[in-house]
């Protein structure tokens, strides 16, 4: 899977009539304006549509804008059009577009990324809270969801030494979900414990075989946006790993959360 910006795409026809497939008229709506070319009017001249795809299945969508329907300009910015296709729903694949539209808004300098809509209970689930009800430009009452955008500190984490036990060792099953297979050793940190009472996780990545026990240094964290834990990543020999490796190596668990990647500074 991979996030695409519909306007930097090669194959834009394509792309706006899989978005008009979708079951909701929004879908239809957002077709219609990107067709004749007004959605920069509307939603602001940077606003961006995302897509989440594989190959040339478009999975889910949603715009990165500047305005939405609350005529308020001093609120932004915001994720709207929030649709997945209904073939791929149960497993948060939206998620991942939001995490990225997060980290559009805090490359752009926001406290704070808004959605609004009449939905009760569901973007809870991807790390925003209930802020306040709005009319929109309709006149219908909306609820405002928003999500701090924050810069955590992991000074303290980021190259410390730790020891450990692997629990769930390089090519062992999930315990509840036997199709997961671990491409990487999986376990914890000894008598450290993370926000969920639990011995701090980690991943430890830079070796090929299982282990039972291990020391290393931590090169990173994954700051879960949606969950109360972060997860550490570890290497035995403290060797720094470019970001596009680690995601890689956690994508297998990581791809069902929203996270933002913190890694120590090679030297």
């Amino acid at each position: 899977m991979q996030i695409e910006n519909y306007f930097e795409t090669t194959e834009k026809e394509y792309w706006r009539k899989e978005i008009e497939k979708g079951d909701w008229r929004a879908a239809k709506y957002l077709s219609e304006i990107i067709d004749t070319e007004k959605f920069a009017q509307a939603y602001g001249k940077n606003a961006q549509v995302l897509l989440l795809v594989e190959g040339k299945k478009l999975i889910a969508f949603c715009t990165y804008a500047e305005h939405d329907e609350i005529p308020d300009p001093d609120l932004k910015p915001w994720s709207g059009f929030v649709y997945t296709f209904p073939e791929f729903r149960g497993a948060r694949r939206m998620g991942k577009l939001l995490e990225h539209v997060y980290l559009l808004a805090k490359k752009d300098g926001y406290p704070f990324l808004y959605i609004s809509t009449e939905e009760e209970g569901l973007y809870e689930k991807y790390g925003f809270t209930y802020w306040i009800s709005m009319e929109n430009e309709w006149g219908d009452l909306s609820r405002i969801y928003r999500m701090k955008i924050e810069e955590k500190d992991y000074s303290e984490v980021l190259g410390r030494k730790i020891e450990g036990t692997i629990d769930r060792p390089l090519g062992s099953a999930h315990p509840d979900h036997p199709d997961m297979i671990y491409p990487v050793n999986y376990g914890y940190v000894d008598g450290v414990f993370a926000q969920d009472g639990e011995e701090q996780d980690v991943y430890l990545l830079g070796t090929d075989q299982p282990l039972e026990k291990f020391s290393a240094s931590v090169i990173g964290v994954v700051h879960r946006l949606n969950d109360c834990e972060d997860k550490w990543i570890a290497t035995p020999d403290g060797k720094t790993m470019d970001r596009e490796s680690v995601l890689h190596a956690i994508s297998f668990q990581e791809q069902y959360y929203m996270g933002e990647l913190y890694l120590q500074k090679s030297t």
